[in-house]
């Protein structure tokens, strides 16, 4: 009978870490995503600065 309660235990402690796990794994996809919301940012500040840019035509001397 100590067998079933053994099990049972470890069966609970398995939930617990995937519970665990599985917000941890959360918070790490929520970092990753704000950190691809600051990369786009960043890419379309890029973007307006090169569209401001004003180059001389191409002639060499």
């Amino acid at each position: 009978m100590i067998w079933v309660i053994v099990l049972l235990a470890l069966a609970l402690g398995g939930v617990v870490a995937l519970a665990l796990y599985a917000v941890s794994l959360a918070h790490k996809v929520a970092d990753v995503k704000a950190e691809v919301d600051s990369l786009m940012a960043r890419g379309d500040e890029l973007r307006t600065l090169v569209g401001q840019l004003e180059l001389p035509s191409g002639h060499r001397d």
